[in-house]
């Protein structure tokens, strides 16, 4: 037999890459197939969480874009406050069932949510996640306490009729929020689309309910869904992505489709209210302007919680 194709018994061929058996007496080549099927898994896990970084910046970016636009400057006070006198109509209608709403939200009720979400995380022995639940609840409602009376303020641009202090970010729509993401956060694999759903009516009804009883603009609502979103988002890095279960993936299409559309109901509606007068606009104006707001608001809710589904699911093998 030639030199050069004598194969020892005792299995001593070196492993390269020209197609030299290995130690076994199996081809080089199988070998790194199977490094190349195995690294690519690896190469989206570890993006994934990347990618959820990033999408936290960004949402913490947008936190300040939209407190800098509609709080600081003309325009974004005159489209806001026209769209929050348009809340006006029906509120009386309408204030039983958002009072409703918003009785839930209390220190208490946020309390309970993170107990039990820890409790869940710690009898599964995820112990890191029972933790992470904690510090992301508290993040998102401190981040929104310490934004809304230490750092954003409001300058009278002679736009605001009443109250003229910042209040943005909303406080109960972080509340809803944080309890959404929780749930989220610790939601079995097979029903994480369920409880995003759930979540996400549960986050844009409460955000409404502050816009429908005059406690909030919507720029409010939408800031307070953007800080729930940035530290979601984060605490989804921590844990990592799960497998894929269920219809997550149309899911998160559906609220990405979803938003998508609504953002630019929402931009249309602030064009054609652009030149209201702030002091007596009309009542087609008023509807159009807090519609398009409301709109606006489940958009981004819409688009938060498809980041946050995303980023923490694998993509199917």
């Amino acid at each position: 037999m030639p030199r050069g194709r004598h194969r020892p018994a005792g299995g001593t061929g070196r492993l390269s890459a020209d197609g030299v058996a290995d130690r076994n007496g199996r081809p080089a080549g199988g070998y790194r197939v199977a490094v190349t099927q195995t690294l690519p898994r690896q190469t989206r896990r570890v993006d994934r969480r990347l990618v959820a970084v990033a999408l936290a910046v960004l949402a913490a970016a947008a936190v300040v874009a939209v407190w800098w636009f509609f709080v600081t400057t003309p325009a974004g006070q005159h489209v806001d406050e026209v769209a929050y006198t348009g809340s006006r109509i029906g509120r009386s209608r309408l204030s039983e069932v958002t009072q409703s709403i918003l009785d839930v939200v209390s220190v208490p009720f946020l309390v309970l949510v993170i107990l039990v979400t820890a409790v869940i995380a710690a009898l599964r022995r995820q112990w890191r996640l029972a933790v992470g639940v904690g510090a992301m609840v508290a993040g998102m409602n401190l981040t929104t306490q310490l934004l809304k009376y230490q750092l954003f303020t409001r300058p009278d641009l002679g736009y605001t009729d009443g109250y003229q202090e910042n209040t943005l970010p909303s406080g109960h729509t972080t509340v809803a929020g944080s309890v959404a993401a929780a749930a989220l956060l610790v939601a079995p694999r097979r029903s994480r689309w369920f409880v995003a759903l759930l979540g996400a009516a549960y986050t844009g009804g409460t955000g409404i309910a502050t816009m429908a009883n005059g406690w909030h603009r919507a720029s409010d609502v939408v800031a307070a869904v953007l800080v729930v979103a940035a530290w979601a988002l984060l605490a989804q890095a921590v844990a990592g992505p799960v497998e894929p279960l269920g219809p997550v993936g149309a899911v998160a299409g559906l609220l990405g489709v979803a938003g998508g559309l609504g953002a630019g109901v929402a931009a249309a509606a602030m064009l054609l209210t652009r030149g209201a007068d702030v002091a007596d606009p009309s009542r087609s104006q008023m509807l159009i302007a807090y519609g398009g707001a409301s709109v606006g608001v489940l958009a981004v809710v819409c688009l938060a919680t498809c980041a946050v589904l995303l980023v923490g699911t694998r993509p199917r093998r």
